[in-house]
Order: structure tokens, then C-alpha cells, then sequence
């Protein structure tokens, strides 16, 4: 790994929980984040403690993927070095993450005082994610509104187009018309992204 890679987060998890954590992993990169996560960056052959400590070091925030058994052994070194950052630097961001299966009797005493996101409905629970992103990202998640999630708009689009077409269809719209409010709508889907 080159030195001068950073990354917005590392992915901290139990290996029990590897499949849940890297579909997690593929969800934030589409959202143009660089993921530390050890399937993707430990070179097969080469020494991981030392990379781990690479990647923790590297990172903006720690995501903390707590499932459904107590961390141990080198998940709860990395979660105590990550715990040990943030204390020597405070926009270092510890974020426990709750998994589908998980208990909160597992989160450990100092992680349990960070605020959580709580993924336990699923991967794919959109508000949780958003929280989620807003942690790694350092700012705060304001009022999310599940009326502007993308796929809520993709379908404003779509249900909007299909009324132009009907109208063209049924000869009360011209290509002309039909052309520029096509552009209007896809002009103001961009501008909400």
C-alpha cells in the first residue's frame, strides 16, 4: 500500500460478520468514500498487523461493526487503538455500528459512549445509513427526509416522464415541448444529487 494513501474510513468488524461488512464496504465506496477494509487492501503473504495499524492510522473515522458476538481478540485490539487515536485526536471518529443480529450488550463500555448507528434492520435501512455517511463524513445528519432518497426521485422522474409521453402521445404536447420538459426534469434530478 502506498504510504501517502488515506482513507475516509476503516472497517473494523469480527469475521463472523465479513459478508455483512463488505456489501457495507461496496454501499459506502458507491458513495465515492475510500474504504480501508482488509479483503480489499491486505496484500495475501504480506504482514497484517502492521497494515492494520497502517490502515487505522491512515483513516478519517473507525466504523466499528459490532454483530451478533462479543468482540475479541484482534477486533477488540483494533477497536481499543482506534478508541486510543481518538483520544489524541479529536476529529478522529470512532462510530460503533450495529449489525443485523446484534446486541447492544455486546458494544463495549467506551465504545458504548459514542453515538451509534443502528444498522440492525438491515444494510440497505436508508436512514441508517445516511447517519452512517454523515459520521465518516464529520457532520452532523440534520432532518433526513426519506422523501429525497434517490430512488424516491428516480421515481418522481420516471412517473413524470411517462406523464409527457402520454401527453405527446395523446397530441396535446409537440416534440418541441416534449424535448425541453424532458430537459427541465432531468435538469432538476441533477440538481437535487
Amino acid at each position: 500500500m502506498p504510504e501517502c494513501e488515506n482513507f475516509d474510513v476503516f472497517l473494523s468488524y469480527s469475521h463472523h460478520e465479513g459478508s455483512h461488512v463488505e456489501e457495507l464496504a461496496r454501499r459506502i465506496n458507491d458513495r465515492g468514500l475510500r474504504v480501508w477494509i482488509d479483503k480489499w487492501v491486505l496484500v495475501p503473504g504480506g504482514k497484517w498487523q502492521p497494515e492494520i495499524a497502517h490502515g487505522l492510522k491512515k483513516a478519517k473515522a473507525c466504523a466499528v461493526c459490532i454483530g451478533e458476538q462479543t468482540p475479541s481478540g484482534w477486533f477488540k485490539e483494533e477497536i481499543e487503538c482506534a478508541l486510543n487515536r481518538q483520544t489524541n485526536d479529536a476529529s478522529f471518529r470512532v462510530i460503533p455500528v450495529l449489525l443485523p443480529g446484534a446486541q447492544e450488550r455486546n458494544v463495549d463500555d467506551f465504545l458504548e459512549l459514542r453515538t451509534w448507528v443502528d444498522l440492525r434492520n438491515g444494510i440497505d435501512d436508508r436512514k441508517a445509513f445516511h447517519y452512517l455517511i454523515c459520521g465518516i463524513n464529520g457532520v452532523a445528519p440534520g432532518r433526513f427526509e426519506e422523501e429525497n432518497a434517490p430512488d424516491k426521485r428516480l421515481e418522481k422522474v420516471r412517473k413524470g416522464l411517462m406523464d409527457l409521453k402520454l401527453l405527446h402521445d395523446e397530441k396535446l404536447i409537440g416534440d418541441d415541448n416534449l424535448s425541453d420538459y424532458r430537459c427541465r426534469m432531468l435538469d432538476k434530478l441533477v440538481e437535487t444529487i
